[in-house]
């Protein structure tokens, strides 16, 4: 067993997280095909919130195919 004050690692809010605070530019791959290039805004448990071309875009995670660094 884990000690208590040990947390459980949450990858994807860490690199999402990473990504908020540098500002770094990720293409954001969906389930159905179309990709994505923005800056992320915010995100939660289930959405992801871009700043694609200066307007707000919110994408459901359920719909994530694939993250990646760069544009």
């Amino acid at each position: 067993m884990y000690p208590m004050e040990q947390r459980e690692v949450n990858i994807q809010d860490e690199l999402l997280n990473r990504f908020k605070q540098q500002g770094t530019t990720i293409t954001v791959f969906l389930t159905r095909g179309n990709r994505i290039v923005g800056k992320v805004l915010d995100h939660d448990r289930y959405t992801i919130l871009l700043e694609v071309e200066g307007q707000p875009h919110l994408i459901y995670k359920h719909a994530v195919s694939t993250i990646v660094e760069g544009g």
